[in-house]
């Protein structure tokens, strides 16, 4: 069940390097890690709605946040909002990182940059779940506050392992390099830019691991009306916003 509401911002925390935080109040439908929302300003210049995945749920406090970095017109103006400014929040739409977690075990999870979002709030859902969390970044943070803001619930994971391609205050080079017995999981979730989704696919699929991924493809509905985020698949062309947008690594195919 999804919903569209008017809601007053309650934060906007700018991190570092273009990365932010929104917070809401959101009363129900339940939120579950890995789906998605449709936010757009109530006062806007652009026309479509930017698909933001859910960085945190709290179901006590009936909040919800959302890690954006920005990269467009339409992340830019969401940036500059104020606490009380309006926003039209869509969603929750899409499947859930429970909906593939194996009931017991030991799961690798793999984000890059805003791709760290969905994962974390897995780890805020299942505090008593064995995660190993990885995060990948294209440079490292100039402090450890904002890189503790950036990942959220994931350094609560039971184990944690940050890189950065500048090594900056952080390992060097690129996460899924540091992933280094993919075969010691029981399945491995994964979220951020197309290259580093393939290169976590391949590793797996060498192994036979289970593995994972939540695709960031634009759209415009979030309902799988508009067809805009469609997608080849193993199984014939896919919708994301509604068929996923987690989907195993065998269905995708990045090099097409």
């Amino acid at each position: 069940m999804s919903l569209s509401v008017v809601c007053e911002l309650e934060k906007n925390t700018y991190v570092e390097d273009d990365y932010f935080i929104l917070e809401f109040h959101w009363e129900n439908p339940a939120v579950k890690a890995g789906q998605f929302f449709m936010l757009k300003p109530i006062i806007s210049s652009v026309l479509l709605a930017r698909p933001i995945s859910v960085f945190e749920y709290n179901p006590q406090t009936k909040t919800v946040k959302f890690l954006i970095c920005i990269k467009g017109k339409g992340t830019e103006e969401l940036s500059i909002l104020r606490p009380g400014d309006k926003v039209q929040l869509t969603g929750p739409f899409g499947n859930c990182w429970a909906d593939f977690l194996p009931e017991k075990g030991k799961v690798a999870l793999v984000g890059g940059s805003a791709g760290v979002a969905p994962l974390a709030a897995l780890v805020a859902e299942k505090p008593n779940y064995y995660f190993h969390f990885f995060a990948g970044f294209k440079k490292g943070f100039k402090e450890k506050e904002h890189e503790n803001a950036i990942v959220g619930s994931a350094v609560k994971a039971s184990k944690f392992t940050i890189s950065a391609e500048d090594g900056g205050n952080a390992l060097n080079g690129k996460i899924v390099n540091f992933i280094f017995e993919p075969q010691s999981f029981d399945a491995i979730f994964g979220c951020g830019p197309a290259q580093m989704m393939n290169a976590l696919k391949k590793k797996c699929e060498a192994l036979n691991v289970p593995c994972f991924l939540s695709m960031e493809n634009r759209f415009a509905c979030g309902n799988g009306v508009c067809l805009g985020c469609t997608i080849t698949t193993a199984s014939g062309n896919r919708r994301v916003c509604k068929d996923g947008p987690i989907f195993s690594s065998h269905e995708v195919n990045f090099d097409e």
